[in-house]
């Protein structure tokens, strides 16, 4: 009888409202096992190779292994929604940027998951996306490749990590604000729109210095401009879109930490303390460096701002050009 009446008051607490369903992770313990990093872009991309950079830290620093999980597909769409189902428990994270929990948003009417899904975690960096073209292609800057593009509507392409994506997005606003009519041709990733510039398939190319500097010290491209009003300090003699006249194109590509809505606040401020130190730590400024990258941490408030502005931002865009889904 009292092992029956155990089961019983057991059962009834469970039932109570409030009860949890399981036992939540405690961030002390956190990791016991393997962490799934989820980047909804393939490999090879700026956002693959910070997360691989950071992975590696984070599984030294863990003691647990970090697992890459590149799950590309619709501009970001298929990996950020796998990590918007996910158990809220901390084992399965977002490497998100601008094109999963901004643009997607903007662009779409419907999507599989909201911002609300996402619980943010903290802001990583940033980098300002990069005018690329060929070697060969006769323009030196990024003036002369307006006045080409003025003088044949229609004739250049500008390549893309994919429809919708921040590279996407980027090349509709510069043609918005320099008035010229270029036409947007889709790729699976960067990797290979810039393998078709460089064989003189497409004319142009926005991307960030992480997924292009080796082949622009290479000599294989050429930087026309970096967007903003600061040159990088990786490439210092690219000038920027302000010197050349084109105000406000300030294009932004930050990359960020976010986990399913939900997971415990002391568990997020657990992992965040730990990104933070990781990207604190001089091997990973000193690599960050190298790649265009600008290390910036901050609260999960502050990461929720950045991305309600990034939002707001490209819906602007998005009506502007008329973009369709």
């Amino acid at each position: 009888m009292r092992v029956q009446s155990a089961v019983a008051t057991v059962l009834l607490s469970a039932m109570l409202p409030g009860a949890p369903a399981h036992a939540q992770p405690k961030a002390s313990d956190f990791p016991v096992r393997a962490v799934r990093l989820v980047v909804p872009y393939p490999p090879g991309a700026s956002n693959d190779v910070v997360a691989r950079l950071l992975g590696q830290k984070l599984s030294e620093a863990w003691g647990q292994q970090v697992v890459i999980d590149n799950r590309s597909g619709a501009g970001g769409l298929v990996g950020a929604e796998i990590v918007a189902r996910s158990n809220p428990d901390g084992y399965t994270l977002l490497m998100t940027n601008p094109g999963s929990n901004a643009i997607n948003f903007a662009l779409r009417a419907k999507t599989p998951y909201r911002p609300e899904d996402f619980a943010s975690v903290t802001l990583l960096g940033w980098s300002p996306i990069m005018l690329l073209t060929s070697a060969t292609f006769p323009a030196a800057s990024m003036k002369e490749l307006i006045a080409i593009a003025k003088a044949r509507p229609g004739q250049l392409t500008g390549g893309s990590s994919g429809a919708g994506g921040s590279s996407h997005l980027a090349l509709e606003y510069f043609k918005m604000l320099s008035g010229t009519d270029i036409l947007h041709v889709p790729y699976k990733g960067a990797a290979p729109a810039i393998t078709d510039m460089i064989a003189g398939q497409v004319s142009i190319i926005f991307t960030t210095p992480v997924t292009a500097q080796g082949m622009i010290r290479a000599g294989k491209i050429k930087a026309l401009a970096v967007a903003g009003n600061r040159r990088l300090d990786v490439f210092p003699d690219v000038p920027t879109t302000s010197e050349q006249g084109m105000k406000g194109y300030d294009v932004n590509i930050w990359f960020g930490i976010s986990a399913p809505a939900g997971t415990p606040r002391p568990l997020i401020a657990r992992i965040a303390r730990d990104l933070h130190a990781t990207v604190a730590s001089p091997d990973v400024k000193e690599r960050f460096a190298g790649m265009g990258l600008e290390p910036q941490v901050g609260t999960p408030e502050a990461f929720d701002r950045i991305i309600r502005e990034d939002i707001e931002r490209w819906t602007r865009v998005v009506k502007a050009a008329r973009l369709a889904p």
